[in-house]
């Protein structure tokens, strides 16, 4: 984890084109910040009983890192929470600042003083939609056990983003109490779609946890 992402990773079309903010950062420079290659598994809470706020956690003091795997090539990226406000959270990402707005109904990402589009809304449950900018957000699984390299996670609930011009699905899943465990963003190619970015959660650092320690 001693190496950064390559700024030739950065993709102004993309970033412009509404993905989710997890994805901008993944093809952004890194922070010099690391984090633990040691993770637990999320929540053994009831799916029924969590909320859109219990699958990101966005105090100060979470730092994520994330293998991305994009045209052959897997790098790392990182990304930390750098402040938390009455309306939301900061989050550092290489060079950038995420902004996102916390609510009862979910998270959503800034730009500004406007809010974009919902990341994650509550009820967390199969069939629950919402609009986004050029498309539609679902949260299309709930209750998956996901098993990484870096762990197993409970209780993952998966949310797909669909949108046009071009045509492309973003599938991130979250881990409650954990954040974003795994990310495809998937293009169309004639009749299919194909994953042309895969990002891993590697290993996630807690507030108060040494990220160093093992």
């Amino acid at each position: 984890m001693a190496f950064c992402v390559s700024k030739a990773w950065a993709c102004p079309q993309l970033r412009t084109s509404g993905l989710p903010a997890l994805v901008f950062l993944l093809f952004a420079a890194a922070s010099g910040s690391c984090a633990s290659t040691s993770t637990n598994s999320g929540t053994a809470v009831p799916p029924a009983s969590l909320v859109a706020g219990d699958y990101y956690p966005l105090n100060v003091g979470w730092k994520w890192s994330y293998e991305v795997e994009r045209d052959g090539e897997k790098i790392l990226a990182f990304y930390s929470v750098l402040e938390r406000t009455p309306q939301g959270a900061v989050v550092q990402a290489g060079e950038e600042r995420l902004f996102y707005l916390i609510t009862p109904d979910g998270i959503a990402r800034k730009e500004g003083a406007v809010v974009t589009d919902f990341i994650i809304k509550s009820p967390v449950a199969v069939g629950t939609t919402w609009p986004i900018a050029g498309g539609t957000a679902a949260v299309r699984s709930v209750g998956q056990e996901i098993t990484l390299d870096s762990g197993k996670y409970a209780n993952c609930a998966m949310v797909e983003e669909t949108r046009t011009d071009p045509m492309r699905l973003v599938r991130t899943t979250f881990a409650p109490g954990v954040g974003p465990v795994l990310v495809e963003v998937q293009v169309q190619d004639g009749a299919k779609f194909v994953t042309a970015t895969r990002a891993t959660l590697r290993g996630v650092t807690r507030p108060g946890q040494d990220p160093l320690g093992s």
